[in-house]
Formats: structure tokens, sequence, C-alpha cells
């Protein structure tokens, strides 16, 4: 089930969100490419997550059974995103690594980030980017918004990051910045109509799907590649999402949450960016103030 030669697996659980599957499938990817290895992962579907890899991106390759990983740690163990393993794993043909976390990649391994840029949509989720943002915000930067308030999600960012908090800091730049617009990516269709009816300048997708199904992880990767094309981004505290949405953007996009330090604020004066495709959220414009 996978090929003859040194080989580095990505493991990834069945309860794993798209942010936690992106950054350990990409950042493994990444291993094996540094460490002249060929590259598999596994990714598990079903009620907690309905769409495969590649029915969300161009990835060319199909995913390796859980079970074929399993089998394979009875020889070859599951290994963790530090890396100390590295050189004492140098003879294993296989390394099998299993975790939610981000790789601690060596410095000249590509990032998951970059990787993940490199990236392209299938064409139907394309499309459906390509279309919301001509038709709703192209043209002058606008500021992307995740909201988390599913219950299943963490507590504290529930805690944390309450709805409130989301919609005062929303007013607080429509006041600084009049006439600024949102894009409202929230998990939820509740919390998505609270801040529309909140927030006049506000947008958001329509029929999303139900919570992690086929067509809401469709609608996910659209929602994600139009915050990284925001020219700032309001997030859930202790979320990977929005930090994915950070990732495909490269260092031209900043997230701010309810526990971010105030040199992580949009401030009244800042500029803001917008990129030239949103295809390609890391492209971008000159700064507009």
């Amino acid at each position: 089930m996978i090929a003859r030669g040194r080989q580095v697996i990505a493991f990834i659980g069945a309860y794993h969100g798209l942010g936690n599957r992106l950054r350990v499938a990409l950042g493994s990817q990444s291993l094996a490419e540094w460490a002249d290895r060929g590259f598999a992962y596994t990714w598990p579907t079903g009620r907690r997550f309905g769409a495969r890899f590649d029915e969300l991106w161009q990835v060319g390759q199909p995913a390796l059974p859980v079970a074929v990983s399993r089998l394979l740690s009875l020889r070859h163990p599951y290994r963790s995103a530090d890396l100390d393993w590295l050189e004492d794993a140098a003879d294993d043909r296989v390394w099998q690594i299993r975790t939610p976390h981000a790789l601690h990649l060596p410095p000249d391994a590509v990032p998951w980030g970059e990787r993940l840029r490199r990236l392209a949509p299938v064409d139907g989720i394309a499309e459906r980017i390509l279309a919301f943002h001509t038709r709703h915000l192209a043209g002058e930067p606008y500021v992307g918004v995740m909201v988390r308030a599913h219950a299943v999600s963490n507590a504290q960012t529930l805690e944390h990051s309450p709805l409130e908090w989301y919609i005062e800091r929303m007013r607080r730049l429509q006041d600084e910045r009049p006439g600024v617009r949102f894009f409202v990516s929230a998990d939820t269709p509740a919390a998505q109509a609270a801040v529309l009816s909140a927030i006049s300048t506000a947008v958001a997708l329509d029929d999303k799907g139900g919570y992690n199904t086929a067509a809401a992880l469709r609608s996910s990767v659209v929602d994600l590649y139009l915050l990284a094309s925001a020219g700032h981004l309001i997030g859930p505290y202790y979320s990977s999402f929005p930090e994915v949405a950070q990732q495909l953007a490269g260092p031209w996009l900043r997230l701010e949450t309810s526990g971010s330090s105030p040199d992580q604020l949009l401030r009244e004066g800042d500029a803001l960016t917008a990129p030239t495709d949103a295809l390609r959220p890391g492209d971008r414009s000159a700064p507009t103030a």
C-alpha cells in the first residue's frame, strides 16, 4: 500500500479538524522532502469529517488507509511533532508522525504554510471563491472575522471569545473606519445571523451545510480563502482555523483575538492590503490607508 524505500507517513486522527489536518499533512510532506523520503498520509472521513483531502484541494495523491498505518506501527512507532527523535530514527525505513500540532521542522525545510500557498483548490471550490469575492468583496480591503460558537468548540475559545466580543470589536472598527466591510465566517447559522443582523456592512456565505459534512468542509475552504484575502483578521481565542488563514496569506495578514496584545490590534491609522487574486491571498497590492 506504500512505496518501497524510506517513507514519512502523516497519521491524522478521525477527530482532527481541517486546520490540524493541514499543518500535520503538509508539515510531514516538507519533512519527507527535506529527508529525501517518500510521503503518504491518512485522512479518515466519516461522521466527524466528511471530505477527502483531494475533494478540497488538487493534491494528486490518495490517502493511505488508516488500517495500513496502524499495522505499520507495530514495527514503525508513531512519533511526535518535536522531531527530537530524528537522529535515533535515521535508520528506520518508515517515520510515522501522529500529532495535532505543527511539526518543528528543520530551518531549511519548506514551512507548511508556504506549502499550503502552493496548493490549488479543486475547480468547484475555486469558482465559488472567485464568484463570491467578485460580487461582494472586490475593490477596497476588508476585515475578515472568524467566529467560533459551536458547542464542540474548545471551552477556552467559547469563554474568552463570546459572540458579543466580535460584535463589539466590529462596531468599534466601524466607528474608526466608516464604511469598512467585513467578511464573516461562523461555525453555526445562529452566530452568523446574529453578526449579520448587528453589522450592516458584513457579508457571509449562505447554505454552508451541516457541521463537518462534505458540503460544510467545501464551504470552509471557501471561507478560508476569503478570510485570508482580508486586510486584517479577527478570530477566536485558541483556534487553529484563523491561523491557517494567516498562513495562507503569508506575512501580509495580521491576526487579532480577544487575547492579543495591543500591537496586534488594528489601529485607526493602520493601512490595509488586498490581494490581486482571491485564490492567491499572499499576492498583495500596495497598502491602502
